[in-house]
């Protein structure tokens, strides 16, 4: 396990020790002036509220359903999966399991993984493994999304989705650090 540490004293743990191999990546990064605890407590407050268009587009691939409450922030809210580790003033890292190529199919697997240490062991050949990390550094935050699908048929099925979703997926993970700069640099 590679640590890294904080200036608190924490330390977090390297992204490759939740998901070392993967075969679908996606990174945005975003220059924000203020201190990193300013940026922490920003993006912590960021709900779907703050962004409409990932409000329709959640909507959209959830078949309709309603979100829920949208004022809620995504952390400590309606965050999909399960927290892999959250260390203030340094990242939160989310873990994720599914057929997400289905219709609800992150909702319908029953193995779904609810602790750190689920998700680790979790080995669904025909399912994916995906991680989502957020990182805050002096003067930025960044996004990191790994998917791993090891079995072929299911990753060519995975393929075929994220050319669709991945626009998408991404522009959300933008306007959320973007979300998140507003409200750090109007703290100042």
């Amino acid at each position: 396990m590679v640590e890294h540490p904080t200036q608190g004293g924490e330390r977090v743990r390297a992204l490759d020790d939740f998901l070392p191999a993967y075969e679908f990546v996606e990174r945005h990064s975003l220059a924000i002036d203020a201190p990193a605890a300013r940026i922490d407590a920003a993006f912590r407050e960021v709900a779907i509220a703050d962004i409409p268009l990932a409000r329709a587009l959640w909507w959209v691939r959830r078949l309709g359903r309603p979100y829920g409450d949208a004022r809620q922030p995504f952390v400590g809210g309606e965050l999909p999966g399960v927290v892999l580790e959250d260390v203030p003033e340094e990242g939160l890292v989310l873990g994720l399991t599914g057929q997400f190529w289905k219709l609800l199919g992150s909702e319908r697997d029953p193995d779904r993984p609810s602790t750190t240490e689920e998700f680790l062991a979790y080995s669904r050949p025909d399912t994916c493994k995906a991680v989502i990390d957020f990182r805050v550094g002096p003067g930025s935050l960044s996004t990191e999304t790994r998917v791993h699908v090891a079995d072929l048929c299911a990753r060519r099925a995975f393929r075929r989705y994220w050319r669709v979703v991945r626009p998408f997926s991404g522009l959300i993970r933008i306007l959320l650090l973007r979300a998140a700069r507003t409200k750090a640099e109007a703290r100042a």
